[in-house]
């Protein structure tokens, strides 16, 4: 069994998240993929960064919608981690892409689009183009997957480009809304309440049954960042679990060695 391992916003083990220098560590740690979240700056230029405010990660406030890519270039994103990363900056996806095809070809990406119908019909359909626009021409889709909150933006994804991009989804559905696409290639899953409000389950790993019913549905079941232990991940691996995005890469990644979990054929 091989399970692969996520670096969420990067390597953020000591690295400000969502910056060159996580993703530069996430390749280094021996991460098999990297989520990154993007977001549309006012003048329409995609950044990595997760909040839609600069104030927890940066060294100023500023809602990334109604500054430009130049006022948000000032911002430092590095400052708060350590002294060591004073003056980071807020990386484009096209610096990314451009530092993604410098590097070995194995690394996935797992694209987070942020702006999802919430901001805005048009302002959402307007970022999933650019986005997709921008990894199209540097080639990087056939390692990468679309990911969303927002069923209606996959729906769009999935329906304009006629099927063609892996759709990374949230289950239960009802975390992703009403509308959804035809087809998932995967779903994180993702801790509820039943419907009078009790919790859905004990633990941070869903029961059994959620992973057999997206496994039934030929949706590969994936878990995030919530679940840390490695006791934890031996019993979603048991119920089919094919990938953890986690905070802690690097220790999960030497944890499910030891455990036999990452054991290729």
């Amino acid at each position: 069994m091989y399970i692969e391992v996520a670096a969420h916003r990067g390597n953020v083990m000591g690295y400000p998240e969502n910056t060159m220098a996580a993703y530069k560590s996430a390749y280094e740690i021996g991460a098999d993929m990297i989520e990154l979240d993007l977001q549309m700056t006012k003048d329409g230029e995609i950044v990595l960064i997760h909040d839609n405010d600069l104030s927890r990660t940066a060294d100023v406030a500023g809602n990334i919608h109604q500054l430009t890519l130049d006022e948000i270039l000032r911002a430092d994103v590095g400052i708060k981690t350590g002294e060591r990363f004073k003056g980071t900056r807020v990386p484009t996806l096209r610096q990314f892409c451009e530092f993604a095809a410098r590097e070995n070809d194995s690394m996935q990406f797992n694209f987070e689009f942020k702006d999802n119908f919430g901001y805005g019909e048009e302002w959402a359909k307007t970022c999933a183009d650019k986005i997709i626009e921008t990894v199209d021409n540097y080639g990087l889709w056939e390692r990468g997957f679309v990911n969303s909150f927002d069923g209606k933006l996959l729906k769009y994804v999935e329906e304009k480009y006629d099927g063609r991009f892996r759709l990374h989804g949230f289950y239960p559905y009802s975390i992703i809304g009403r509308t959804r696409p035809n087809k998932l290639y995967c779903a994180c899953l993702w801790k509820y309440n039943n419907p009078d409000g009790t919790p859905g389950f004990e633990g941070l790993v869903n029961p059994k049954k959620d992973f057999d019913a997206l496994i039934a549905e030929g949706v590969r079941p994936w878990v995030g960042a919530s679940i840390r232990t490695i006791e934890d991940m031996k019993l979603a691996a048991s119920f089919g679990a094919e990938l953890i995005t986690s905070n802690e890469p690097a220790i999960m990644i030497a944890e499910l060695e030891k455990a036999g979990l990452r054991v290729k054929e």
